[in-house]
Parts: structure tokens; C-alpha cells; sequence
């Protein structure tokens, strides 16, 4: 898919909480209440004569401001990027400027193609790995709301990242490269330290230490909170021989639902098949993957006070 591009955002809220949110992402809607305002004079864009379809009692801000929300869902043009959220992902969507009534007197444009829930790259738009200020509209009282964080959005939806982000990104990215070294460089204690730090840091607890439970685990770790059992075999240096014959013995264990084998120096036999599709229950773990959590879980520190 091409990168797609808007000048303006806005975000409708599809129906008082959410009621309409599942039958317009599968049939392709949008969808808008105001039952009561007439949607011939609505379509003809008389917006002083639809005002008097309002209670004559009714507060005028308030009546202009839901005015606006109504004239906005009929007139903006097809190049409007619309979202919304719904089962904990963001959706979002481009539409036709074709108003039609319901029999309920609620009124539906229809979307362009369909909603979607994934960047172009067909990423997931989940909602916990966006920013809150882009969340922030979920709280708006009314139907349709502008969209302050348009450019953020639109680097979201293309599966890019704002300048000052990517910068970010690639100073992370060479301290990770600066880290492997590093750890390759590792005495064997040190790099089982290291890999029981990285473990103990994402919450797991050491049950057992090598040879005292099992003699081909170095370390077997429990979650607290799922009580998940894992084991851990650390090797300085491996080989895909070596590897294999752990699959092996993994595959015999009982108690365990995974099994880990680090290695910082794996040789080259062990490199050509490390990369090799697996079902998640036996996971290999080489010297980038090491940086990669000791970075994430706060080790920087460490690690560069023991190549001090």
C-alpha cells in the first residue's frame, strides 16, 4: 500500500458508547445519531434553517457546536482521514461524501475500500503502543472531533516515526551495537549473571542454579504472577551440534513451557540455523538478543562496569 497523506484528521465517535462501532467497521460506515435534524435540510446545506430544528429553549453554544459536528460529517471532503477505536485498536479510514438515512433517521457515508486496524505495513494499530495525546480524543463529549496530532498520526498509520523519534531510534540502535561486544566478551559467570539479571529484571524469580535441579539447566526461573516454569542454559561458546542436543534433552524435561539457550559466541555452524522458524518453546538467544534486553531492562551500567 502507498503512503497515505491528509491535511486534516478527525475522529466520530460511532454511536453513544460505541453502539454502532461494530456494524460500520464490518459493513464500511460511518455513522452519525441526531435522529431528530432533517436530513433533507441537512443535504441541502441550509445550516440556519437546520438550527431552528433544535428546542427553541436549547443553549446556543451548545447548538453550534453540535451544528458543527452534524455539517462536518455531511461536507467533508473525501481527502478527510477518519478514525476511530474499537476492540483496543485504532481504525481509521478515508470516505465518500454520500450521505444516507437510515429508516432510524440516523445517517451513514460510506468508507473508501474499508477500515483498517494496521499501519500499511499490516502492523497492528494497537492502542497501548500509542501516544496519549492521540488517545486523548477518546474523552471528547461529542460525536466528531479535529485531531490535534495529525503528523503523528499520519507517521503511525505509514509505519514511520517523527524526525526527533527515529533519532532516537538509531542512537538506540548503536548502543546495541556498541553493547555486543562487549558481552561477547563476557567470563562465563559474568554472561550467566548477566542473563539471570535480565530475567530477574522482567520479574521472573531463580527457583534453582545449575546442577542442583537439573544438571543440563543453569537456570530455572518462575513467574510469580502465571507461575510459568522456564529453563536456561548459558553457554560462553556453542556450536549447532551442542544446540541440538538440547532441543533433545529439552524435549524430555517435564515442568518446563520453555527453554532458553544463550550463547555469546556461537560458531558458525550454530549461526547458519539460529535464525530457523520454532514454535516459541525452545528459544535461542545470541549476543544481539542479549544487548538487545540488557538495554531494555536497564544492564547498560552493568555491563560496562565489568568491561571497566
Amino acid at each position: 500500500m502507498d503512503p497515505i497523506n491528509s491535511k486534516k484528521a478527525l475522529f466520530i465517535k460511532l454511536g453513544r458508547s460505541g453502539e454502532f462501532e461494530h456494524d460500520c467497521i464490518e459493513n464500511g460506515t460511518l455513522r452519525l445519531g441526531y435522529h431528530d435534524l432533517p436530513h433533507d435540510l441537512c443535504s441541502s446545506s441550509d445550516w440556519a434553517k437546520t438550527r431552528t430544528a433544535f428546542p427553541l429553549n436549547a443553549d446556543q453554544g451548545s447548538v453550534t457546536r453540535h451544528l458543527n459536528q452534524v455539517r462536518q460529517f455531511y461536507e467533508e471532503p473525501e481527502t478527510t482521514l477518519w478514525i476511530t477505536f474499537h476492540s483496543d485498536r485504532l481504525w481509521w479510514c478515508f470516505s465518500n461524501q454520500t450521505i444516507t438515512q437510515l429508516p432510524d433517521k440516523s445517517k451513514i457515508r460510506p468508507v473508501r475500500g474499508q477500515w483498517r486496524d494496521t499501519d500499511i505495513k499490516g502492523i497492528p494499530l494497537i492502542k497501548g503502543r500509542l501516544s496519549g495525546k492521540l488517545l486523548a480524543v477518546q474523552s471528547f463529549q461529542g460525536t466528531i472531533c479535529s485531531v490535534k496530532e495529525c503528523e503523528y498520526l499520519l507517521h503511525k498509520i505509514n509505519g514511520t516515526s517523527e524526525p526527533h523519534v527515529a533519532e532516537a531510534q538509531v542512537a538506540v540502535e548503536r548502543l546495541i551495537s556498541a553493547l555486543i561486544p562487549i558481552i561477547k566478551n563476557l567470563h562465563p559467570k559474568d554472561l550467566e549473571t548477566l542473563t539471570d539479571l535480565i530475567f530477574r529484571q522482567a520479574g521472573w524469580q531463580r527457583t534453582g542454579v545449575a546442577g542442583e535441579v537439573e544438571k543440563d539447566i543453569d537456570l530455572d526461573l518462575l513467574s510469580p504472577i502465571t507461575q510459568e516454569r522456564i529453563a536456561i542454559q548459558v553457554k560462553s561458546r556453542a556450536s549447532a551440534r551442542v544446540y541440538r542436543s538440547y532441543q533433545e534433552k529439552f524435549s524430555d524435561m517435564s515442568g518446563f513451557t520453555r527453554f532458553y539457550f544463550v550463547t555469546h559466541s556461537p560458531d558458525s555452524s550454530l549461526t547458519a540455523i539460529s535464525s530457523e522458524a520454532n514454535d516459541g518453546t525452545f528459544v535461542f538467544w545470541g549476543a544481539e538478543q542479549l544487548a538487545q534486553q540488557a538495554a531494555r531492562n536497564g544492564l547498560i551500567g552493568w555491563l560496562i562496569d565489568r568491561a571497566s
